[in-house]
C-alpha cells in the first residue's frame, strides 16, 4: 500500500473528503478495526478503511485522534456509507469518536430481507477463522503490520459492488425501501457508553433479584469496572462475567469473596491485597449509579359518603 494512501493527520483527512465531494463520490466502503477490551480497558478505534469505487484509504484513528472532521465525516449525510452488520462500529463509534455513523446501507440487512446467510466471508475468499484471527490481532500496534493493512483494505474493496448486486434484488422483490428503512434506523439508536451503567443489562439475571441484591450486583459490576481501569487491563480478564453470581452470591461476605475469586489462579507475588478490594469497593458502593430505593407507593384513599338515615316514610309501608 502507498504511504500517501494512510491518512494521519485532521489536515489530510480534510482533503481526502473534498477530494471525495469534488470527485462526485456518493458511496463509500467503510469498515472499522480496534480493540474492544481485548488489550485494554478502555475501548479504542485504530482504523477506518474506507473504498470509494476507485481509491482506497485508511485512516489512522488512534494515531489522529477525534476530531470535528472525523466526526464531521462519519455524520455527513452527502456520502452513503456502505457498511456490513454495522451495529457494533456504531457502538464504538459512538463511544470512542463521539457521534454516530450515518447514513449507512448495510449489507447484513440485504442479506436478512433476501433470505441469505448473514455472512460476508464467502464473498471474499477468505475463511471465516482466518478472518476472525484478524479481527482478534492487536491493531493498536504502530507500525500496523503490512498483512493488517492488506487484510484490513481487502475488507472493504467488494462491498460496493457486492451491495450494488443485492440492491437489485431487492427492488426486484419490492423490498428496497424496507432496506433503507432499517439501515438508518441502525445509525439513530443511542448506545450506553459509560460501562458503569451496563450492570442492568449485562449482569446475569440482575432484572429477577430482589432490591438490595441489585444494589450489591451493581457495586459488585462497578468495582470491576474501577479495577479495570486502576491495572488497564480487560475486565473480562480480572473477573470473568460468569463468575461474578459466584461472588454474589458466596457465603462469604461481598470483599472476601471478590478476593478468593480474584486471586483463586494468581501466583504469590501478583495476589490482590483485601485493602485495595475493600478501598475500590467503598467507591464503588458510592457511586451515584448504584440504584435507589423506590419511593413507596402511597395508596389512594376513596372518600364514601355516609348515606342518610332513612326516616319511617320512606322506609316503606306508609298509611
Amino acid at each position: 500500500m502507498a504511504q500517501d494512501t494512510i491518512i494521519t493527520e485532521e489536515p489530510q483527512l480534510k482533503e481526502y473528503v473534498n477530494d471525495l465531494r469534488t470527485r462526485g463520490v456518493k458511496k463509500l466502503a467503510l469498515d472499522m478495526e480496534g480493540d474492544q477490551g481485548m488489550f485494554h480497558y478502555k475501548y479504542a478505534v485504530s482504523i477506518l478503511q474506507c473504498f470509494d469505487g476507485e481509491n482506497a484509504a485508511v485512516i489512522d484513528v488512534l494515531k489522529m485522534g477525534s476530531n470535528d472532521t472525523l466526526r464531521e465525516f462519519l455524520t455527513c449525510q452527502d456520502i452513503i456509507k456502505v457498511m456490513f452488520a454495522c451495529g457494533n462500529d456504531i457502538f464504538m463509534s459512538q463511544t470512542v469518536i463521539g457521534c454516530t455513523i450515518t447514513p449507512i446501507n448495510d449489507i447484513s440487512v440485504a442479506q436478512k430481507l433476501l433470505g441469505q446467510p448473514i455472512n460476508l466471508a464467502n464473498y471474499l475468499n477468505i475463511e471465516k477463522e482466518e478472518k476472525d484471527a484478524f479481527q482478534r490481532a492487536n491493531w493498536l500496534l504502530r507500525p500496523i503490520k503490512p498483512a493488517l493493512l492488506e487484510y484490513a483494505i481487502n475488507d472493504v474493496l467488494k462491498l460496493l459492488e457486492i451491495e450494488n448486486n443485492m440492491v437489485e434484488q431487492l427492488v426486484e422483490k419490492g423490498l428496497y425501501e424496507e432496506y433503507i428503512r432499517v439501515s438508518r434506523a441502525a445509525s439513530d439508536k443511542k448506545h450506553i457508553s459509560n460501562p458503569h451503567l451496563l450492570f442492568e443489562t449485562k449482569f446475569p439475571g440482575y432484572a429477577r433479584m430482589p432490591f438490595e441484591k441489585k444494589r450489591r450486583a451493581a457495586a459488585l459490576w462497578i468495582f470491576r469496572e474501577l479495577l479495570g481501569e486502576r491495572f488497564d487491563c480487560p475486565v473480562g480478564y480480572l473477573l470473568p462475567k460468569k463468575l461474578l453470581c459466584q461472588v454474589l452470591y458466596s457465603d462469604k461476605d461481598l470483599p472476601h469473596a471478590i478476593e478468593t475469586e480474584l486471586n483463586r489462579h494468581r501466583k504469590p507475588q501478583k495476589k490482590l491485597g483485601l485493602e485495595l478490594i475493600k478501598e475500590l469497593l467503598d467507591t464503588a458502593s458510592r457511586s451515584p449509579h448504584i440504584p435507589s430505593k423506590p419511593a413507596a407507593i402511597k395508596r389512594r384513599r376513596v372518600y364514601t359518603k355516609p348515606q342518610e338515615p332513612r326516616d319511617a316514610a320512606s322506609a316503606g309501608g306508609g298509611c
